[in-house]
């Protein structure tokens, strides 16, 4: 009887110290945009892959589609429920006063993708986006030889893309012969993109690359010579991310490469940076750069991480595909 009495103190304290436990998980919020783009399942692999390893709750706060303002407005109303960090994404500055909003209000936040100068977060976690563009240059350049007419495909004025093409541009005039012939904007989602894919087709006749430095340009490619029957086999065609169409048609040699951001990973080190940070027994915030690192002004982060590209062509594409 007084073991089986030691037995059942024994599970109700166990079971109390799961549910404080549970009460004591840290939360983390992705405040971002276009949170319905399928570009974002590798981000999310990332993400629930640190929610098992640190014992931590992270939920997502955005609009679905491209909505700056909206995403600038999930980071604000983030602020209000006193997460333990934040990690945003800055395509445009529109984030950024939130952002300063939510340090100031001593929450913690790190972007990862695409950030822009004096974000006012802690840290940088994704592409070096000047030399993706660089690597996508050397890819088409590799498989189209160094001569050739480009048109490049791109949702402008994303600070990622831009940076890409900056870096994709400079790296193909001084390193080869090739020649862009001009710039499709293709909104960055499918439908948009197959509608730029069949103007570009349709009108730049003379074109013996295609380059997309957006996740839905690939996707638009594929798709649009399929519904105008146009034979892609002479072009060489090289595109970003990873989206199931663009797998599957780098499988049946219809694009020549992708270029990846290891999109997992930049979600889950965004969620080790913050823990490490919050957590006193790994003590980020504490390392001692000087005497009282909060007093003198000091972030105990690195300003940037860089995650380095991966190519994707028809030697490696099956370990890309998602598993369904």
């Amino acid at each position: 009887m007084k073991k089986l009495a030691v037995a059942l103190v024994l599970a109700v304290c166990l079971v109390k110290a799961t549910h404080a436990a549970d009460n004591d998980k840290r939360t983390y919020i992705f405040a971002a945009g276009v949170l319905g783009h399928p570009y974002w399942n590798a981000a999310y692999a990332g993400f629930d892959y640190a929610a098992r390893k640190f014992g931590v709750e992270i939920k997502k706060a955005g609009p679905q589609d491209w909505n700056p303002p909206a995403q600038a407005e999930a980071v604000e109303q983030s602020i209000a429920k006193h997460p333990d960090g934040i990690v945003a994404v800055l395509w445009d500055g529109s984030s950024i006063p939130p952002i300063k909003k939510a340090m100031a209000a001593g929450i913690p936040v790190v972007v990862i993708e695409a950030n822009l100068p004096d974000s006012g977060a802690m840290s940088f976690i994704g592409l070096d986006n000047y030399q993706s563009g660089a690597d996508t240059a050397k890819e088409l350049i590799k498989l189209g030889g160094e001569t050739g007419n480009v048109v490049a495909m791109g949702n402008w004025g994303a600070s990622n893309t831009d940076a890409k093409f900056k870096g994709f541009s400079e790296y193909l005039a001084a390193n080869s012969k090739w020649k862009i012939l001009g710039k499709v904007d293709d909104k960055g989602t499918t439908n948009p993109a197959i509608e730029a894919a069949k103007s570009l087709l349709n009108g730049y006749k003379d074109a013996t690359g295609i380059v997309g430095l957006d996740s839905s340009a690939g996707t638009g490619v594929g798709l649009a010579a399929e519904e105008l029957g146009i034979d892609l086999s002479k072009k060489t065609i090289v595109v970003n991310d990873r989206e199931d169409a663009v797998l599957d048609y780098i499988k049946k040699g219809v694009i020549g490469a992708s270029i990846l951001n290891k999109t997992a990973l930049e979600a889950y080190m965004a969620i080790q940076l913050l823990e490490a940070y919050n957590d006193s027994k790994i003590g980020l915030a504490d390392v001692p750069i000087s005497s009282d690192n909060k007093a003198a002004g000091v972030i105990a982060m690195p300003q940037n991480v860089y995650m380095g590209t991966v190519v994707v062509d028809k030697t490696n594409v099956q370990y890309f595909i998602s598993k369904k």
